[in-house]
């Protein structure tokens, strides 16, 4: 009788291991799948649009862009973050569709938070490139210090420049 209690209290006591392992490894699942301020994203989705197809612009001049974000992934994009913030910025491709090493104006988010299926309207102030030609402008969502959405497949909104 005494060993079939012992077998009950190691039994017991694997129920209880077995339990509470489950229990600490769901809430780790979960907290994986929180994203805090500075934290870098696993989801890099994006919708950018315009009413603007393309636009003229002089060599050096300011171009006001309005747009439309919207945060299409599954995380939250924090606007106002001190590290790895999320802002809409711009890239310019020459005719050849080679990116120019310019970096452009960035515009920063007017939520301190866009939750996902979330979109604002922003303006972008554009700067021409420093030569004239033809050129396609890719408007993209950036985190800041990690890396550009485009970067990791999502579609920029694409627009034809012509610089004069």
């Amino acid at each position: 009788m005494l060993n079939a209690i012992n077998r009950g209290r190691v039994c017991l006591a694997f129920a209880l291991v077995f339990l509470l392992s489950a229990c600490n490894s769901e809430k780790k699942s979960d907290a994986a799948a929180e994203t805090h301020e500075g934290d870098p994203l696993t989801s890099y989705s994006q919708e950018i649009t315009s009413s603007v197809n393309g636009f003229e612009v002089k060599v050096g001049e300011t171009y006001a862009l309005d747009i439309n974000v919207k945060n299409t992934g599954t995380q939250p994009w924090f606007g106002h973050a001190r590290v790895a913030q999320v802002d809409v910025s711009y890239r310019w491709l020459d005719s050849d569709g080679k990116i120019l090493p310019i970096e452009g104006n960035r515009s920063i988010l007017n939520a301190q938070v866009l939750q996902p299926g979330a979109s604002e309207q922003l303006k972008l102030q554009v700067v021409a490139p420093p030569n004239p030609g033809s050129y396609i402008l890719w408007v993209s969502m950036v985190q800041e210090g990690v890396i550009w959405f485009y970067g990791k497949g999502a579609k920029p909104l694409a627009l034809r420049v012509t610089v004069d």
